[in-house]
């Protein structure tokens, strides 16, 4: 697909992203991980067969989209009403949407399925089953670690990087490792020239802790709300295999087909692309 530069102007905020140009029919709107960018759907994109509108869209505070305002957060929920903000500009007539999602972005997605069950006809998560949860003791620590971070009322210090390049080689060993081609097309969206080299786009408040995390019990619960077909596929390197726990929650579904393919938590940037769009293809035109 060729996709282009688009920015959506929704009720919250400006998001930013890449669109095949395609203005008939159900779109279909990918979100990307935690500290990523529509960047990392370059791949798929090359190899998805679609004659419908797809969207990669930035989530607040990532690549080009907008920051939050210094009176608001980046927890979690808040994200649930931004995709609804963005599914509405999208699909104005309330037409049912399909969602993709790499980890956070699937974590985002599942949640407004949920919620909206209405809203969505099918669910992609690529290596993504939900957020991380906590035992009751765990809670009132989490709150105080957050509170203590929320305090300190100062934005954090950016780190400048003197080369493009050296930008790249600190990501392959950030969040989800990635291989040096997956990192050139990450930095390329998300960075900015600065005085003296390159910072990241990306808010860095996005690195502040949650207030609170769900329990196992209510991920359960709210799972069990989406009423969608949902395609899981996962790395056999990636998030899925390296947390056993995460295999339960492969019952709270009603409706689940898993498929796994070669690679890491970044598997459709860097692993095996080609079944992966294979799987897609199949389940979109199911």
């Amino acid at each position: 697909m060729d996709m282009q530069p688009i920015t959506v102007d929704t009720e919250r905020l400006k998001l930013a992203g890449f669109h095949n140009g395609v203005t008939k029919g159900r779109p279909v709107i990918a979100l990307h991980g935690w500290l990523d960018n529509a960047a990392s759907f370059s791949n798929i994109c090359d190899h998805l067969a679609l004659d419908r509108p797809f969207y990669a869209m930035e989530l607040p505070g990532h690549g080009l989209s907008d920051h939050r305002p210094k009176s608001c957060s980046y927890q979690l929920l808040e994200n649930i009403v931004d995709i609804a903000a963005l599914v509405g500009a999208l699909s104005p007539n309330g037409e049912p949407v399909t969602l993709v999602g790499h980890s956070l972005g699937g974590i985002i997605c599942s949640l407004y399925c949920a919620s909206s069950p209405e809203r969505v006809d099918r669910l992609v998560l690529l290596d993504s089953l939900g957020p991380m949860t906590d035992e009751v003791s765990s809670v009132l620590p989490q709150l105080r670690k957050a509170m203590r971070r929320a305090e300190m009322f100062r934005s954090s210090k950016l780190v400048t990087y003197p080369s493009i390049e050296m930008a790249a080689k600190v990501r392959m060993s950030g969040i989800g490792k990635v291989s040096v081609e997956a990192a050139k097309l990450l930095v390329s969206r998300g960075l900015k020239a600065v005085e003296g080299g390159y910072q990241w786009t990306s808010d860095p408040r996005l690195m502040e802790p949650s207030f609170l995390r769900f329990s196992e019990a209510q991920v359960e619960a709210i799972f069990g709300g989406i009423e969608c077909p949902v395609c899981l596929v996962c790395g056999d390197a990636g998030y899925y295999a390296d947390y056993s726990a995460l295999q339960n929650r492969l019952s709270y579904i009603k409706t689940l087909e898993k498929h796994i393919v070669k690679g890491g938590h970044h598997f459709h940037m860097d692993g095996d692309v080609s079944a992966t769009v294979e799987i897609m293809n199949e389940f979109f035109h199911a």
